[in-house]
């Protein structure tokens, strides 16, 4: 089952896409989204977000300098104020 993804710049919706798991740089490490988790807000630290497939192989990926994710129902909102893709 995939999870929706919805990245935001505080001028725009910078990506909107599904994928089987997505991974989020925070304090402790990575935080890797999954099907039915549990709803969270959570801050995110300067990384990379990743899109995973059902491998675990990324096929997206993106460098942020931080940001906040909502996280409920299968859905993934971030807000940050930079992103580049890699």
């Amino acid at each position: 089952m995939a999870i929706e993804l919805k990245i935001c710049l505080p001028d725009k919706v910078y990506v909107q896409t599904s994928a089987d798991k997505i991974l989020l740089p925070v304090d402790e490490g990575n935080l890797t989204i999954i099907h039915e988790r549990a709803p969270r807000s959570q801050l995110l630290q300067a990384g990379v977000i990743a899109l995973l497939d059902a491998s675990n192989q990324a096929f997206k990926k993106w460098k942020i300098s931080g940001g906040v994710a909502e996280i409920a129902e299968d859905v993934c909102q971030i807000a940050v104020e930079n992103i580049e893709e890699i």
